[in-house]
């Protein structure tokens, strides 16, 4: 089978979806021995040396998007004619011929069932045509059950829905510390959702040695939790490299993950694979997927949180953690898609 796969996320992103795509593709490279894949993108980019690639660029300008959407990426696939296309978030494709089947990967439903956490642009796009994707997907992508039984709760589909849990990539080790004083970690974007006022009002609440360290890219609707995050107790990293996202699991007393809700939760499993203690919300799948691996609160009970930040080294959770996050690896999740494409081809 021959797989377009739209993949801008390699491009333009350096969050989730980036993450998810970049070491999914690797690992499916590896290890597919059956299917052709080509790829669809916005710009030069060394990642697809060696491979088919098409560069659509992105313009800026009103109705750009949609032009390229709707009208210039249909042409390119119509003429590169593979037996599937693959959209890895959320919208699309659109305007394909009935005889190429579509696949979609879902990762959370936030837009639908918290839309104030998103930007007005994303909220719209979502209501007008997350509807028709899963309406019109051959085989749904999911990284949880939890996401899986949102997609049931609120859509009708007429493709198969497939859970492919996400993998961890092997935490690197003999990393400098780059702070001299004990602290927590939040690493994940800077926006809303993940619930970082509630996160430092708990932190500063308390009297602890430790600094609260919150890392990751600036989302959007910030400028409260960036006012709050300036106290001498906080220490706020954006931005960060690879090298400094290892250093920073490394050397942490504990990992705090406050979300509201969540479609997988990968900086958990991160951080459980550096043996050091999780404290994670119930959010979404995070309670699915960590309950028995991770200190829970309710992402609304400051007071639990509290209590975990006061208490997490009695926890002795994280050699158990370690076996844990071991068991999810990028290549598992290759395997879980590659199962998902043949049964697609079957069909």
């Amino acid at each position: 089978m021959h797989i377009t796969i739209l993949a801008d996320a390699i491009d333009n992103q350096n969050a989730g979806v980036h993450f998810y795509l970049k070491n999914l593709i690797e690992n499916l490279l590896k290890i597919d021995r059956k299917n052709k894949y080509s790829f669809i993108h916005c710009k030069e980019n060394p990642f697809f040396d060696q491979t088919e690639h098409y560069i659509i660029p992105q313009i800026k300008g009103p109705g750009t998007e949609t032009v390229r959407r709707f009208h210039k990426i249909p042409k390119l696939i119509k003429k590169i004619n593979p037996d599937a296309v693959w959209q890895p978030c959320h919208i699309g494709p659109f305007n394909i011929p009935k005889k190429i089947k579509k696949i979609v990967t879902i990762h959370d439903l936030t837009p639908i069932l918290f839309p104030k956490f998103h930007t007005p642009r994303g909220k719209i796009i979502h209501r007008l045509l997350l509807g028709k994707t899963l309406k019109n997907a051959d085989l749904i992508l999911t990284p949880s059950k939890t996401t899986k039984k949102d997609i049931e709760d609120h859509y009708k589909t007429s493709g198969q829905i497939k859970t492919t849990p996400l993998g961890v990539n092997k935490p690197k080790t003999n990393v400098k510390p780059y702070f001299r004083e004990p602290y927590f970690l939040y690493l994940g974007t800077i926006e809303p959702r993940k619930n970082l006022e509630m996160l430092i009002d708990a932190f500063l609440e308390l009297d602890l040695p430790q600094k609260l360290v919150l890392a990751g890219a600036k989302g959007w609707k910030n400028s409260r939790i960036l006012e709050k995050a300036k106290n001498p107790k906080i220490i706020l990293r954006t931005n960060i490299s690879e090298e400094e996202k290892a250093a920073l699991y490394t050397h942490a007393d504990a990992f705090v993950y406050p979300s509201i809700y969540e479609g997988f939760g990968l900086p958990p499993l991160e951080a459980m694979s550096y043996e050091i203690p999780v404290i994670c919300s119930t959010g979404g799948s995070l309670n699915e997927i960590f309950a028995k691996n991770a200190l829970m609160f309710d992402p609304k009970d400051k007071e639990t949180l509290k209590s975990h930040l006061q208490n997490f080294k009695s926890s002795h959770l994280s050699p158990i953690a370690k076996d844990f996050a071991n068991k999810f690896t990028w290549e598992k999740t290759a395997q879980k898609t590659l199962e998902a494409f043949d049964e697609l081809q079957k069909h």
